[in-house]
This record gives C-alpha cells, sequence and structure tokens, in this order.
C-alpha cells in the first residue's frame, strides 16, 4: 500500500509517491517538521524502522535532549501507520533510554542524553541557542561603561515611537529626521554650524573612519603618539606614522602623508584637550601639505567646565583655512556600542564622494534605529544623559582625592593612568580582571614600538561613587603587592 496517497489525498510536497515507502515531515508540537521515512515494503517491521528513524534524527542532533516528540496519535496519523506501531516504537526507545515519558506530560528526548555514549553523530557546534549573558564586572575601560541607555525611560519611549512612526522613504546618507537632530545637536552642545544635508549616519567612529578610509585618501595616515587605541584597529591595514613626526619640517623625508586622525578634545590617555593655537597650526600645515583632517569629536560632551574649544571643523569653515577637515562623532560611547549609531559631517570633495559611496552601500543601520535616535536628541534625551555623566564624573572626582596615594597615578585630565613597568601592567590588568575589573592598557595608545609607556589606564567617572572607591582600594591592595621594576 502507499501511504502517501491514503485516505484519497493527494502527496505532500517531500512524500515519495514510490510503493511502499512515505516520507513526511514529522509533526511536532513546537512546529517543527523533522523528516521520517518508513516503508511496508521493507522486510523490517514498521516500529523497528521508526525507531531506527527517531535514532538517526537523536544522533544528528535534528532533535535535541529536552525536546517533545509527537504524541502516537498525531505521529501514526500522520504516517499512516497503526498507533500501535508508534507506540511499541516509542516503548523500544524508553527502554533503551533515548525517550522518557512521565505521566500528563509529553514524551521527550532523554535530557541527560548528551552525556551518554547514546549520540555516535556529532552535533552541531549550534545545537544549544545562545545564553543572554549577565554583566558582572565593573568596566573601567574608556569607551565602555556607564549606565544603561536602554533601560533608560527616555530612549525607551523614543524606540517605541519610531515603531508607531512611518519613516518615510529609506535615505541611505540618513533618514532626514536623524540628520536634522544631530546637526542641531552639535549647533546646542559644540557651537557647530552643521548644514543637516553635510551630515551622513553611520554605525560608529570605526564605521565612518572606514568609510573615509575607502575614498580615495592615499598615503599614510599620521596618527597621535599616544593616541586611542579604539582608532588604530580601523587602520591596522593602513602605513601609520606618529604626527608629531610627520608635521616636523626638519625631520628627515618620510612616506607622503594623505590624511591625519585627531582626536583634540581627548587626547589619549589623560584626556587633555589641545589648545586652540596647535589647532590652527595643525589646519595649516594640513592645508599646504594637502592632508585631509579626520577630526573625532571624541569624549567632548565629559568636560567638567562650560568652556567651549572650537572644533576643527569650525575653525576651518569660519577661518581662511583651506584644509579639508572631516568630522567624526558617534553615540555609542554616550549610549552603548550595542546601539552602534555615529556620523559624519563632511563638505566639499570629500563630502561628494563620502556620500556617493554611502548612497551605493545603504543606509549603515537600521532606519527605525535611526528615527529613535533622532527622537531621543530631539526631546532632550541625551542632553539629561550627558548632565547626568557629568555629575558623575564630579563625583568620581572627590573618590580619587579622597582615596589616598596611589602609587604611579598620572591624573591630568579626564581619565586615570597609573604607569608600571611592562611585567608589572600585565599583572594587574590579569589580577584585577580576575576580580571583576576591566582597565585599559596604556602601551596600546603607541604606534610603533618606540619610547612606548606601560601601565594601565581607567575611565573612573564609568562607575557610581561607591563603586569606584571599591575599585580603587583594591587596586591600592594589588598595587601595594607589585614587586617594583
Amino acid at each position: 500500500m502507499d501511504t502517501s496517497l491514503r485516505n484519497g489525498r493527494p502527496p505532500r510536497r517531500g512524500e515519495s509517491t514510490s510503493p511502499g515507502s512515505a516520507v513526511a515531515p514529522m509533526p511536532r508540537a513546537d512546529g517543527v517538521a523533522l523528516p521520517v521515512e518508513v516503508s511496508r515494503e521493507s522486510s523490517t517491521p514498521l516500529p523497528d524502522q521508526l525507531a531506527q528513524e527517531i535514532r538517526r534524527l537523536i544522533a544528528s542532533g535534528t532533535v535535541r535532549p529536552g525536546e517533545p516528540v509527537p504524541s502516537s496519535r498525531r505521529l501514526s496519523a500522520h504516517l499512516g501507520i497503526s498507533r500501535g506501531s508508534v507506540e511499541t516504537a516509542y516503548t523500544q526507545l524508553g527502554v533503551e533510554g533515548f525517550l522518557v515519558s512521565a505521566e500528563r506530560s509529553a514524551t521527550r528526548v532523554n535530557p541527560e542524553l548528551s552525556g551518554t555514549g547514546h549520540l555516535s553523530v556529532h552535533r552541531p557546534a549550534t545545537s544549544e541557542s545562545p545564553r543572554r549573558r549577565l554583566r558582572n564586572y565593573v568596566d573601567l575601560r574608556p569607551g565602555f561603561g556607564g549606565d544603561d541607555p536602554l533601560r533608560e525611560p527616555a530612549f525607551r519611549r523614543a524606540w517605541r515611537e519610531s515603531l508607531d512612526t512611518d519613516p518615510g522613504p529609506i535615505d541611505p546618507l540618513g533618514q532626514p529626521s536623524a540628520r536634522w537632530a544631530i546637526a542641531d545637536y552639535l549647533r546646542l552642545s559644540r557651537g557647530m554650524a552643521v548644514d543637516p544635508d553635510d551630515v551622513i549616519l553611520t554605525s560608529g567612529s570605526r564605521d565612518g573612519l572606514r568609510l573615509l578610509l575607502t575614498v580615495g585618501i592615499t598615503g599614510a595616515i599620521a596618527v597621535e603618539n599616544p593616541g586611542f587605541p579604539g582608532l588604530r584597529q580601523a587602520m591596522a591595514d593602513r602605513d601609520l606614522v606618529p604626527l608629531d613626526s610627520a608635521a616636523d619640517p626638519t625631520s628627515a623625508s618620510g612616506p607622503r602623508v594623505g590624511a591625519v586622525v585627531v582626536t583634540p578634545n581627548h587626547q589619549f590617555p589623560h584626556g587633555t584637550p589641545m589648545p586652540v593655537d596647535e589647532r590652527v597650526r595643525l589646519l595649516e600645515w594640513a592645508a599646504r601639505n594637502d592632508v585631509i583632517v579626520i577630526e573625532d569629536d571624541y569624549d567632548s560632551e565629559a568636560r567638567l567646565t562650560r568652556t567651549l574649544v572650537p572644533t576643527l571643523y569650525d575653525l576651518a569653515e569660519s577661518g581662511s583655512s583651506s584644509a579639508q577637515v572631516v568630522h567624526i562623532g558617534t553615540f555609542s560611547t554616550l549610549l552603548t556600542s550595542a546601539v552602534s549609531t555615529g556620523y559624519l559631517v563632511a563638505r566639499g570633495s570629500i563630502g561628494i564622494r563620502l556620500m556617493e559611496l554611502r548612497t551605493a552601500l545603504g543606509p549603515a543601520f537600521s532606519p527605525v534605529m535611526q528615527t529613535a535616535i533622532g527622537s531621543y536628541l530631539s526631546s532632550g534625551g541625551l542632553r539629561r544623559r550627558i548632565s547626568r555623566g557629568r555629575r558623575r564624573l564630579r563625583a568620581a572626582e572627590a573618590v580619587v582625592s579622597g582615596i589616598g596615594e596611589i602609587p604611579g597615578l598620572v591624573h591630568d585630565g579626564r581619565t586615570l593612568v597609573i604607569e608600571t613597568g611592562e611585567t608589572e601592567a600585565q599583572t594587574l590588568r590579569t589580577q584585577l580582571r580576575e576580580r571583576g575589573i576591566l582597565v585599559a592598557s596604556l602601551a596600546e595608545g603607541w604606534a610603533g614600538a618606540n619610547d612606548v609607556r606601560h601601565g594601565i589606564v581607567i575611565a573612573h567617572s564609568n562607575v557610581e561613587a561607591e563603586v569606584l572607591r571599591q575599585a580603587l582600594e583594591t587596586l591600592q591592595t594589588l598595587l601595594s603587592r607589585l614587586v617594583p621594576c
């Protein structure tokens, strides 16, 4: 008898119409369909065939420990065989330890099966769904930490509103509402006069930097030495030269520099700003040598004073400088890297090339998230978040002042730097990590192997005052145990 033609119905998709066999999706309580094949023409009894098929599915990982199998009634009706045949197969598999059953509960694959020798076939590495990891550490690395914006009512409200808002036509450069909100945010927070049409949305600083390096910037890249390690990772395939030597007219001729990357508002590692006169000299050098200035405005919002140092972008636009400046910004440090949002501000020929490439590649991230970011900025949510961050920084400064001596501490700006020997720095970071405290490496900020300084870098405003106090007390204890280099 052809089981695929039972009850007068046509064969289902995937079923064989050859006499005596049935290849049908196996019904499951969770809606997953699994292939089972039985044949009435085989000399092997149907219960034995079905048991062999289920063993195969379990061994291959298609059916996993703890998952339910169909009821005998459903499976027998689906395959067109007797319910007794299915019950016989299930009983045999239960005796063998493949299946377990309980009163008023579905028959399931034995949850303990993964630890037995039954699974002779290699199971896929992704057989278990990933679990959400809970945060159980104190993150004092620059660019990390801070309170979670995803739990912030203002951000959650902006996200919900974005789901109910028609974003309109998809703009690969960024949704108009988000570009307008970013331009207005820069006006209020940085005093910048930015046309929304000059704003290009990215998925963060590194994405913006890679976009820049793709539009035809040739030659070496001049970088601050030391400089922020995060940007270095995005330029690993380029020739990097220290800015001081590249801009020194008395130095020996080196590789031609096509661009310079600077973080003028938070120079690594201390977080000190670049003075205005140095900014002007940098623009003059860039203009003379046809070098594109890439300005990462990292951490400018966290200043303790209300003094605003003009951005390189504004200095070039408002003055007589012919230097091309591209302004890079990100909300990843203010919000979280899980949001992955940022922007570029560019004009002139470099701006045109960037817009052409971004248009060809499409939107950097979800237009729904772009709408949410625009709403969050326009509602003042980010400005209030920045104010909370400044209060946390003031409280952190008070903790540092009252904690007592920290050997090797250099505290000139927005971060704490503890200088040590190379071995001591590695030991210290390892010991802190074992105690649930993450800090950054001072040595990662240097380009090349010359004059590298070792130690750790701490963004002390990442956490609340009491958490910081406990972390610094742990640091003091570990430092007292280190043998001087």
